[in-house]
């Protein structure tokens, strides 16, 4: 099965990391969709389609003859969607993985606390 993600959804999660990490604030202008053409050697298009979800979104919007830039709630739906997929999909994967590995509850819950604490 082939894991790999569509290069327009790398794009978003890019982008949805930069916001995450700060290096995008409210209102602040994100790369251009040709800039992300020429650095990530992708077809234009490809980078509309991402600039398009993450505006679908609510998570840019267009400022006025400027560019796209940070909406207010960005932040707040980035890490809802992405807890909720935390939740709906990795932890389901990652117990079901230990399971057919033979981990116990017990095992499991030692490794998480390991991990969580240091």
């Amino acid at each position: 099965m082939n894991d790999e993600k569509p290069v327009f959804v790398k794009i978003i999660e890019m982008i949805e990391d930069d916001i995450l990490s700060e290096t995008y604030g409210v209102d602040d202008l994100i790369i251009s969709t040709p800039q992300i053409s020429k650095l990530l050697s992708v077809n234009p298009a490809t980078a509309q389609r991402a600039i398009g979800v993450l505006t679908g979104r609510g998570i840019i919007y267009k400022k006025r003859g400027v560019g796209m830039a940070v909406t207010q709630e960005a932040r707040g739906i980035i890490l809802a969607q992405r807890r909720k997929l935390f939740f709906e999909r990795i932890v389901p994967d990652f117990i079901g993985s230990a399971r057919k590995i033979g981990i116990t509850d017990e095992e499991f819950i030692k490794i998480v606390k390991e991990n969580l604490h240091g």
